[in-house]
């Protein structure tokens, strides 16, 4: 028995060392992973990284001197970023490896740099680009590059702006050992020269042989000589959506314009409209980082600015003729705009307008900003801006319709209204609409065929409620742009202050079927049919039940005998100063912009189409089509002097 048990005892004294001299039976393997296995990178110096982890400390060797690491060890456990600089290689193409081991486990990262392979004589010599470079040119806004498709193109010209030639810095990649002007050595990127005169640069080879080029730049004789808006979004890319904000920078270069002052700053940038935005020139909303930039182009302070394309004008007028009427029929506020040349990305977009964007503000609709989490009886009934518009439903979330008018009306200010808010301001309209209507029948639709049913309204009634003095200058610019878009409805605006009568403004949105001098009532008459009523597309404004008051036809008259002086002698002259400012600019406006030929304007009929689209003018040119303008704004303000006398 003593035997066996010292047997045993043997045997398992034979296990114990056995186990520990091979203890690396036991040993975890090693798990080393590298986040990338290949590198290519150019001939200057450049900086680049990779990811380690490892199970086990881990350490780093180099195939060269020229390769440098900015850690050569690390710990277990935790990932580490290894950043690698690879020295400027003016030789021809080398090879480099990185080996990393960690315990037994040794992977190796394989790098391609790219060679200079700077020129022996001058007949190697190679010189793939010459720029002038919007990075390195405070004043180059488009790139301009003296290498296109393989051959060189040495005179050059700035096509679309003034720029101070004096002091340009050139950027080159070629093979030689070194570039002079002159007895000054260049540094690419760098190196400042006056190029107002011809320069010749020149280019070396090993052998101090070289070639020459030279380089010519120079401003257009006839330049826009409007202001630029430079536009650059940090991803770099185009603006695609109207929805989400593209962060970029803005740059506002005033090309010698007293009264605007260079400014620069952070923006976000975003698509806006509705059919405009389906035109192949964009229109565009930005948001200042900060207010504090100052004025923006001699306008007021503010963050949120619109640039209106006008693709549809061929004028580019009619909304600035529009504002300028605003203006002369004394609306409350009506927006500041500007023409401005745009330039996103590079990319020169041609003549936009930039425009205050309807906001309440104590310098646009003044009024108090009331918000959402407000429940005080008093301050809901202020705070208000609302939009008449049939595109309603396209993804707004606050909207409604009154009960006998059934006018789409969203509301954009108190953003995301409350309830309590929500019902105050559809109650407001419904107990105007029974003083607008005040015999019209419970459950009755409003359409043309039923509308005698709707009584006279008394402006001593409604009057307690709008402004009375705002619905009849807001008529009367209406009016007499013919503006199309406002009877559908669609970018009719509306205001409330805090125990204030509800407004109508500002004006919006006269870029199309406007200024068309037709001789018929555009809103004093209307009322959709019943067929146009089942569209939900169609509904018409209080004016129809306002002219049916005498006292309101009264005070139309007698306000316009006031206007129509400032009309017939102001507004001409006005397009005369506007179309001076602009004249160039309209030359290059029309650039080519991708039109295709089911795009340019949308939705139109081939009628449409062969009568110039919804100005009829897209067939003219822009002096022909302001030359049209200007007649057809003259018809309709006699037409209309004519009628409104005879009440």
């Amino acid at each position: 028995m003593k035997s066996l048990f010292f047997l045993i005892y043997i045997f398992v004294l034979s296990l114990f060392f056995g186990c520990v001299k091979n203890k690396d039976l036991y040993h975890p393997p090693a798990n080393l992973t590298l986040s990338t296995k290949r590198l290519e990178i150019g001939f200057n110096e450049e900086n680049v990284s990779f990811t380690i982890k490892s199970n086990y400390p881990w350490t780093i060797s180099l195939s060269s001197t020229a390769l440098k690491a900015n850690t050569l060890s690390g710990s277990k456990g935790e990932e580490a970023t290894v950043l690698l600089t690879v020295a400027e290689n003016n030789e021809e193409d080398r090879n480099f490896a990185v080996t990393v081991k960690s315990d037994r486990e040794e992977q190796t990262i394989n790098i391609r740099q790219l060679g200079k392979n700077l020129a022996k004589t001058a007949s190697d010599i190679n010189i793939s680009k010459f720029d002038l470079l919007p990075d390195h040119n405070e004043n180059i806004h488009i790139p301009i590059s003296y290498f296109k498709d393989g051959q060189f193109l040495g005179d050059q010209q700035i096509n679309y702006y003034q720029a101070d030639l004096s002091g340009l810095v050139a950027s080159w990649q070629s093979n030689a050992v070194k570039v002079m002007v002159e007895e000054a050595v260049q540094v690419s990127g760098e190196t400042k020269n006056n190029f107002l005169k011809p320069i010749n640069f020149k280019f070396f080879a090993k052998d101090n042989s070289y070639k020459e080029i030279q380089i010519k730049i120079r401003n257009a004789e006839k330049p826009s000589s409007l202001p630029l808006l430079i536009l650059t979004t940090d991803d770099n890319k185009d603006i695609t959506s109207k929805e989400i904000w593209s962060k970029g920078k803005f740059k506002l270069d005033p090309q010698g314009h007293t009264g605007i002052h260079s400014s620069a700053g952070v923006t976000e940038i975003r698509g806006r409209g509705n059919s405009t935005w389906g035109f192949p020139k964009k229109p565009y909303a930005l948001k200042l980082q900060d207010k504090a930039v100052g004025p923006f182009m001699g306008m007021n302070a503010h963050k949120r600015w619109v640039l209106l394309a006008n693709y549809a004008d061929k004028t580019s007028l009619r909304n600035r003729i529009a504002f300028e009427l605003g203006k002369k029929a004394g609306l409350a506020w009506t927006p500041n705009s500007k023409y401005v040349e745009v330039i996103l990305n590079g990319r020169f977009l041609g003549n936009y307008l930039l425009t205050e964007q309807i906001k309440i503000d104590a310098k646009r609709i003044a009024i108090e900003e009331v918000d959402n989490k407000e429940s005080n009886p008093e301050r809901i009934t202020g705070g208000w801006l609302l939009e008449v518009d049939r595109y309603y439903s396209n993804g707004e979330t606050r909207y409604f319709r009154p009960a006998i008018s059934q006018l789409p009306i969203i509301v954009k200010e108190p953003e995301d209204a409350n309830a309590l808010q929500m019902n105050y301001i559809n109650d407001y309209f419904n107990q105007l609409e029974k003083v607008i209507y005040p015999s019209w029948p419970k459950n009755t639709q409003f359409y043309q065929e039923n509308a005698e049913l709707a009584g006279i309204p008394d402006s001593s009634e409604y009057g307690k409620l709008i402004d009375i003095n705002s619905f009849i200058n807001y008529w009367i610019v209406q009016e007499l742009t013919e503006n199309r878009d406002s009877r559908l409805p669609g970018s009719v605006y509306l205001y409330k202050g805090i125990n204030k009568k509800l407004c109508i403004g500002p004006l919006w949105d006269f870029d199309q079927t406007t200024f068309l001098g037709s001789q018929s009532w555009l809103h004093a008459d209307y009322i959709p049919t019943s067929s146009e009523y089942t569209t939900l597309e169609y509904r018409a404004l209080y004016y129809k039940q306002l002219f049916r008051d005498p006292k309101f036809r009264k005070k139309v008259k007698e306000r316009w005998e006031t206007l129509y002086s400032a009309f017939l002698n102001g507004i001409p002259a006005f397009i005369d100063q506007e179309l001076a400012k602009i004249s160039e600019s309209l030359d290059q406006n029309w650039i080519d912009v991708g039109e295709a030929e089911t795009m340019g304007i949308w939705g139109l009929t081939a009628s449409e189409k062969s009568n110039g689209g919804r100005n009829h003018d897209k067939n003219l040119k822009s002096s022909e089509a302001i030359l049209r303008l200007k007649k057809y704004f003259l018809q309709r303000l006699n037409w209309m002097d004519t009628q409104i006398r005879k009440w």
